[in-house]
């Protein structure tokens, strides 16, 4: 009988350690089921129960456990002390951890990295994914807000600001309203333009607007920096010769997604932005260009190329003449069927040009006279610094609309001048309302309490980026 006893007690003592050293890594080990050390936006609304609170931790992959984490919440005795408000939790976060900052971890600001390349559309998405504001509201704004005059071109646009939205790191205020975001990314390109800026600018006969505009197109054109400035000076080359600029970049704006297999019939696409049927530059930028993009415009190349097309591996390869890009296509691809459409589409809507540069006069007047001489008035004003945010206390930020969940999409096939490993990959995949105007024709548990915050803290977020090649 004692023997039993004894084994009855080995038994239950097993079971204790058990229980308590499962208690104990859930407390105290990160989330193994996270795969990056990044953040996440975490939104907490006044009078939100225990369980919303674990259930979302949970569908967020923050915690392993809703009764593990609830039940740690009371026997650390913050089952009532846990606040409102805006947090940026990291992915691989204890249970330990997670309490600490749901108690004193809200945030006045939000940490957001725009990439180089994106789009308005994509920055919309970003910033709705992380519970800042809904996309639909960014891109309202867009449609409207100029803050600064040489943003302006001389035909319309779906959104002026496309491309004067610096890619940058900004600290966003928990409640900033769309103003205010777009004000202080384009304060950041503002900074950009420094009067030497625009001076060298304006010695190109180029307006601000062209600028950017042909920085754009360089910076989805290239996956490598040592690529922009030849490929900055093949197109100047080919708008002093009146050749059309061919981009596969600016079809992919016209159709609102990032196309590597383009066909003839997209070279055909009836669009101002569409640069195989329309010679020159397009109404305005096609993304929001980095500073090495704007620096490859800058400090472009003199080059007698012509033509360039991206490797398998995003390297990009220069041609003076029409044989030599269609032979550098074939040497690089061969009979590649993922390029042959991209082949033909190039050959029926790229004739050889040579001819026309040859006889013709090159104008290196890349801009009207009108708009290099309306920019003038900026030449010499110092850049300003305008943004001055109004935040609203977590408490009363409305309830956020969760990010839309867009279905995936298997990729197109490869592109004879895209590159599959390291290709720009749009955060939408069916064309965004911010490109559809640009075409014409996403056991009981103990009771847990939430009370307002009561101060703030600051914390990070990366956005992972990316960029696209020809």
């Amino acid at each position: 009988m004692r023997k039993t006893l004894r084994y009855i007690l080995i038994v239950i003592i097993v079971v204790v350690l058990i229980i308590a050293g499962g208690l104990g890594a859930i407390y105290l080990v990160p989330n193994t089921f996270a795969q990056d050390d990044g953040t996440q936006v975490l939104v907490i609304e006044k009078g939100q129960t225990g369980t919303e609170i674990a259930d979302m931790l949970y569908e967020r992959g923050l915690i392993r456990s809703t009764q593990g984490f609830k039940l740690w919440l009371y026997l650390s005795g913050t089952n009532d002390k846990l606040q409102t408000g805006h947090y940026q939790i990291p992915n691989k976060v204890t249970v330990r951890e997670l309490i600490t900052l749901l108690q004193e971890g809200h945030v006045a600001s939000i940490r957001v990295t725009i990439p180089e390349g994106y789009t308005v559309g994509d920055i919309a998405i970003v910033l709705e994914k992380n519970q800042i504001m809904k996309a639909k509201d960014f891109l309202a704004e867009a449609k409207t807000f100029v803050p600064y005059p040489y943003m302006k071109g001389t035909r319309p646009a779906t959104y002026p600001v496309e491309g004067f939205l610096f890619p940058s790191t900004y600290e966003i205020p928990v409640g900033a309203t769309p103003r205010e975001v777009i004000q202080m990314m384009a304060d950041e390109m503002n900074r950009y333009l420094t009067p030497a800026v625009k001076k060298q600018i304006q010695a190109q006969h180029m307006s601000i607007h062209d600028f950017v505009t042909l920085a754009s197109i360089v910076e989805r054109e290239s996956l490598f920096d040592a690529d922009r400035p030849t490929i900055a000076g093949v197109f100047k080359k080919r708008l002093a010769h009146g050749i059309p600029l061919q981009s596969d970049a600016t079809i992919s704006y016209v159709l609102g997604y990032a196309k590597e297999d383009v066909t003839i019939g997209d070279t055909q696409l009836q669009s101002p932005y569409n640069t195989y049927v329309s010679k020159g530059l397009p109404p305005g930028p096609i993304a929001n260009p980095g500073k090495k993009a704007l620096d490859a415009v800058l400090h472009s190349e003199d080059t007698d190329y012509l033509y360039f097309v991206a490797d398998k591996d995003g390297h990009n390869h220069f041609s003076k003449t029409y044989e030599e890009h269609l032979a550098a296509v074939h040497k690089i691809y061969g009979n590649d069927t993922a390029t042959s459409s991209n082949t033909e589409a190039a050959v029926q809507a790229g004739p050889n040009y040579d001819v026309a540069v040859a006889t013709t006069e090159p104008n290196y007047n890349y801009s009207s006279e009108e708009a290099v001489q309306a920019d003038s008035q900026y030449v010499d004003v110092e850049p300003t610094y305008k943004y001055t945010p109004t935040t609203v206390p977590a408490a009363e930020i409305p309830a956020p609309t969760p990010a839309p969940q867009v279905p995936a999409q298997s990729a197109p096939a490869m592109q004879s001048s895209t590159s599959t490993s390291n290709s720009y990959v749009p955060t939408t995949t069916p064309a965004p309302e911010s490109m559809q105007n640009v075409v014409p024709s996403t056991q009981q548990t103990p009771h847990i309490e939430v009370k307002p915050a009561e101060s703030v803290d600051r914390s990070t977020l990366v956005v992972p980026s990316g960029n696209s090649n020809k």
